[in-house]
């Protein structure tokens, strides 16, 4: 699940609970700039097979 805002308290234990990812203001940013690639925002993402670099 993904927000350009914030995720309260309920949502979090609902995501929780569902085994949902759930990307806030703050990852969204960071992953947009280019400075994290999306596995290292979401441990569960696997890296791609090939290497890749940032520009």
């Amino acid at each position: 699940m993904l927000t350009n805002g914030r995720f309260s308290a309920p949502a979090l234990d609902f995501a929780k609970s569902q085994r949902l990812h759930l990307v806030d203001r703050n990852l969204l940013a960071q992953w947009a700039s280019g400075s994290r690639r999306l596995w290292e925002i979401l441990r569960a993402v696997p890296p791609p097979r090939r290497p890749t670099s940032l520009p």
